[in-house]
């Protein structure tokens, strides 16, 4: 690779070529859809999630959040009775004791918070999600001695399969019917979300990989007319100019997508070297 090109830092502000190409347009449609889904399974999780996590941040859950999902869960009993024809006797009580629970979960969970603190100390991150609970963690242990579980197999899988496998228990009992079926949709719902807050983060580490290797291949691509074996994979789908004067033009033009400014991390200060020059 070219030195002039070794120090080029990428800016998301700017159009990238190599990119747009490849990877097309945004899709505004499937981001609307992607988001009002992710809006959606944010309440539909929020009932799994205070009987599995614990230490949530300051700003993930919310009393009005919590009471509003209390209410809906008691409505429901109505709409799911007359849906499903259930007429189980004793079963609108096993729903409101369970939303009590929730509830009550949901407010144990915000006394919690307090008592980590909610000043700006930087100790915490108001978002979190919070931590799987010790007691669902030693029965998981015990289920999965021996084996190596990735973080990813756990919030995608094992968690939503907690509330599903429970569901479906709670399903087989008549007055628990209704339930069990809240507890399987909402485990569906919040096993898709999982995946779906996964791949974001995928796709944000793959898009910044992507950047970088185009910030430092995009001299030998447009100077060099590198073959894109020679240039970790990037490249245009098209023949470049043979006069190096008009590829220079054309490397100028894609020069407004990338910021000239060397890396922080090479400073000598940083290290400490600057420290030993002067000293």
């Amino acid at each position: 690779m070219s030195t002039e090109s070794q120090y080029y830092r990428y800016n998301p502000e700017k159009r990238n070529v190599f990119i747009e190409i490849h990877k097309g347009r945004t899709n505004h449609v499937s981001e609307f859809v992607l988001g009002f889904f992710m809006m959606f399974a944010s309440h539909a999780s929020a009932i799994i999630e205070v009987f599995l996590r614990k230490r949530f941040g300051e700003r993930y859950i919310t009393l009005a959040q919590s009471i509003g999902l209390f209410l809906i869960l008691n409505i429901s009993y109505s709409w799911l009775d007359n849906l499903f024809r259930l007429r189980i006797n004793g079963a609108g009580i096993v729903l409101f004791i369970f939303s009590c629970a929730y509830l009550g979960f949901s407010i144990y969970h915000r006394m919690e918070i307090k008592k980590y603190g909610t000043t700006y100390d930087f100790k915490r991150f108001s978002l979190s999600d919070g931590e799987l609970n010790t007691f669902w963690v030693k029965i998981l242990g015990k289920i999965f001695r021996g084996m190596k579980v990735s973080n990813y197999t756990i919030h995608v899988l094992i968690e939503p399969a907690i509330p599903v496998l429970i569901g479906i228990i709670f399903v087989l009992i008549p007055i628990t019917r209704v339930v069990g079926m809240i507890l399987i949709f909402c485990g569906i719902i919040y096993g898709l979300r999982n995946l779906s807050k996964a791949q974001q983060g995928r796709n944000w580490v793959l898009d910044n990989i992507d950047k970088k290797i185009c910030s430092e291949m995009k001299y030998d691509v447009f100077i060099g007319r590198k073959p894109k074996q020679d240039t970790k994979g990037v490249y245009l789908p098209i023949e470049l100019p043979d006069d190096e004067g008009m590829r220079k033009s054309l490397y100028n033009l894609v020069e407004d997508s990338f910021q000239t400014t060397k890396d922080i991390w090479d400073n000598d200060f940083l290290d400490g070297k600057g420290d030993q020059d002067h000293g």
